[in-house]
């Protein structure tokens, strides 16, 4: 162990678990179970606190605490992959994973819970090495499994036992897939509850389209478990489950319609509004119509004033207007003023 190791102090998170699992709650709430993804994923430590706290919970002799710190487990690895994922994979919770797993006097729902969760996670990190402990509590309860099933049967053939395995993998509990969709169902709910169509595309939402995938598969297996199931009870439980997940997929839809109908109705008023400016009159030169306003030269056409000087010999030569002089009558010649007559001295 390091010499300075960082110590977890505890925070919300420690709080919101014992809530979660307090012995005396038969179902997860799911309000607080989202609340905590949300402060994981927004700390460094929170994963590490969060996961150290239920490993103790799961091994806790209360049924219920039990249930409940697995779904809590598994939720954090659906909703804080990032930040969780290497949880799973430390040396302590491998271990206490198989000590939960070879529990002789464990409660058969608990059983069921770890053996979901562990399908869960294999599904998403099982090729990956670093977990390589909840592969072998996988295959080991799997394989237990197969031992009791098989115990009253003798076997067929050489690959009997891989026959089975697949056998048993395949045909899943219908009343863990219906409480399965409808924790989905739930937490694709809360997920829509919090987002703004108009603000944000929900179809490019990553979170969103993940729920909304999964709802989707557990609907397929919810309509292959009605066609194949005769307990009444059970189809009652299939069909509450296929409703929620309708109903989550009729807010998803109506989310997309109001996105669409909130552009239209901004396209439109666009449009309007071009349609308003292009339909005003034109306005005045002066205030920058459309077509501009040509300013005329008081002075063009008019030639400057200009005095001579009598004793300058050159003045009837210079140039002594800028613009076009105005020519006579007859023959268009420059009028200049007669030149001076010198006049005699008297004494």
């Amino acid at each position: 162990m390091p010499l300075f190791s960082k110590k977890i102090l505890p925070t919300e998170i420690t709080a919101d678990i014992e809530r979660a699992t307090n012995p005396n709650t038969t179902e997860l709430d799911w309000s607080i179970a989202f609340k905590l993804c949300e402060s994981v994923n927004k700390t460094d430590l929170g994963a590490k606190e969060a996961r150290k706290l239920l490993q103790k919970k799961m091994l806790s002799r209360e049924p219920n605490t039990q249930l409940l710190a697995l779904e809590l487990l598994n939720a954090l690895s659906e909703n804080c992959k990032e930040k969780f994922k290497s949880q799973l994979s430390a040396k302590s919770f491998g271990e206490n994973l198989e000590t939960l797993a070879n529990s002789k006097h464990g409660d058969d729902r608990v059983h069921g819970k770890l053996v979901q969760c562990l399908q869960n996670w294999m599904a998403e990190f099982g090729r990956d090495p670093a977990f390589v402990a909840i592969h072998r509590v996988y295959d080991n309860t799997l394989d237990a499994s197969i031992g009791q099933y098989t115990a009253q049967r003798p076997r067929q053939g050489p690959n009997h036992h891989h026959s089975e395995r697949r056998e048993q993998v395949k045909a899943a509990d219908p009343k863990t897939d219906c409480e399965l969709a409808k924790n989905s169902a739930q937490l694709f709910s809360q997920t829509l509850s919090f987002t703004d169509p108009t603000q944000e595309d929900i179809t490019k939402n990553q979170l969103i389209q993940e729920f909304y995938a999964k709802c989707q598969s557990y609907q397929t297996i919810m309509s292959s478990h009605l066609q194949t199931c005769e307990d009444p009870d059970v189809i009652s439980e299939l069909l509450e489950a296929n409703n929620e997940l309708v109903n989550c997929f009729k807010t998803y839809d109506d989310m997309l319609e109001r996105k669409a109908m909130t552009e239209a109705t901004f396209n439109s008023q666009n449009l309007n509004h071009r349609n308003t400016q292009d339909a005003l009159p034109s306005r005045d030169t002066e205030a920058g119509g459309s077509r501009p306003i040509e300013h005329s030269n008081p002075f063009d056409g008019f030639s400057k004033s200009v005095t001579l000087d009598p004793f300058d010999p050159f003045a009837d030569s210079q140039q002594v207007d800028d613009g076009p002089a105005r020519s006579n009558d007859t023959g268009g010649a420059v009028n200049l003023p007669p030149p001076l007559t010198p006049q005699k001295l008297h004494n």
